[in-house]
């Protein structure tokens, strides 16, 4: 194990505390934050972690201890024990045939028993540790195709199941429209119900096309996240939440009084860009406004976390990074500004208190774990 002082990715600072404050209406619990930071490196042994695209990570739910890593050029989920911060096994997978996982994946998630869903634009289902698929949750078997929304609802963005493995979650959509939809599939009844989700349309004005010889996309990060009574949709251009309860059936939007920072962007930015350097200075504005992040849950305090920042237009300047806390029940407890940080943390998760957060260290898996103080 390797033990860094200092993080360029993150640039961080081994204690820190707050000056900024935000106000809700039962007080601001995070006015006098401060936190301490370590870094842990994953030995992988003989295997080696591809880092070198989107990293993909999926933690247990009852058990924080490991971490899964999703390999998508080997098609590999690495099984990783957090405390001797160690590969400890693999598990392979095939992209065609009657167990394969697809080859454009979108998202997975991990279940009890060595088991995992796992989606792509191709298949979607349940496979156990030998890579066999247990159970084929093909969502476009749920829809009737006379919907309007049936197109969109056969792309599965990301997808999660319930505790009891009754239903399936989805969130489905459209990035180029700004049309999202999120989908409550009973798997033992075959039926579904959906649900418009009309406050994420505003995400489209951030979508920025680069139409030049070569094609490059912006768009804004879309998430299904697991509550714990539930799950939410988050996207990075709002701090509205869309929270799904089983218990009522219903899908709810929640916005909150956000004080510190505004609640959403507001620009106006041209849908396509023919060069690559306006393409890059209409991202670099839309990234100057306020961008969210999913939530997490930490156990230990019965709280939600989330992060958000807004990134310089000077190079001179760094970027800001903010953190808010709620409560079981999605209510605004506070919010600060976290000062030392120039990087928000990706990929964060909570384990005994603590947030852990992806970092790339020298081309190793590693984690920047977190020790808040309010």
């Amino acid at each position: 194990m390797k033990t860094l002082l200092t993080i360029s990715v993150l640039a961080l600072l081994s204690a820190c505390s707050g000056k900024e404050t935000g106000s809700t209406e039962s007080g601001n619990i995070l006015e006098n934050l401060s936190y301490s930071v370590d870094t842990v490196v994953v030995d992988s042994g003989e295997d080696i972690f591809d880092l070198s695209g989107l990293v993909h990570l999926s933690t247990q739910v009852k058990n924080p201890n490991f971490i899964y890593q999703f390999d998508e050029k080997q098609s590999k989920i690495h099984k990783i024990d957090l405390d001797s911060k160690s590969l400890i096994s693999t598990f392979e997978f095939e992209k065609e045939g009657p167990d394969g996982i697809g080859k454009t994946f979108s998202g997975f998630e991990v279940l009890s028993g060595e088991r995992f869903l796992i989606a792509s634009f191709e298949s979607q289902g349940v496979f156990d540790a030998s890579g066999t698929k247990e159970f084929d949750l093909n969502v476009s078997d749920y829809f009737d195709p006379e919907n309007d929304y049936q197109e969109e609802l056969l792309i599965p963005y990301e997808l999660r199941l319930s505790p009891d493995g009754k239903y399936a979650y989805v969130l489905a959509g459209d990035f180029f429209e700004g049309i999202w939809y999120f989908a409550r599939l009973d798997l033992v009844n075959k039926t579904s119900r959906v649900w418009e989700m009309p406050e994420l349309l505003s995400s489209k004005d951030f979508t920025i096309m680069l139409t030049s010889e070569t094609f490059d996309l912006r768009a804004e990060d879309v998430h299904l996240n697991k509550l714990k009574d539930g799950v939410a949709v988050t996207v990075g251009s709002s701090s509205s939440v869309y929270a799904y309860y089983p218990s009522s059936d219903s899908l709810q939007l929640i916005k909150f009084p956000h004080t510190l920072t505004a609640a959403e962007k507001s620009g106006t930015y041209p849908p396509e860009v023919s060069s690559q350097n306006g393409f890059e200075k209409v991202v670099a504005a839309i990234d100057s406004e306020i961008s969210f992040d999913a939530l997490a849950w930490d156990s230990s305090t019965s709280r939600y976390f989330r992060f958000a920042s807004r990134k310089p237009t000077i190079a001179s300047e760094k970027e800001e990074v903010f953190l808010y806390a709620y409560d079981a029940g999605l209510k605004l407890l506070g919010e600060q500004k976290v000062d030392g940080l120039t990087s928000r943390p990706t990929n964060y998760f909570f384990k005994d208190g603590k947030l852990y957060s992806y970092v790339n260290v020298e081309d190793e898996l590693g984690f920047a774990v977190f020790t808040f103080d309010f």
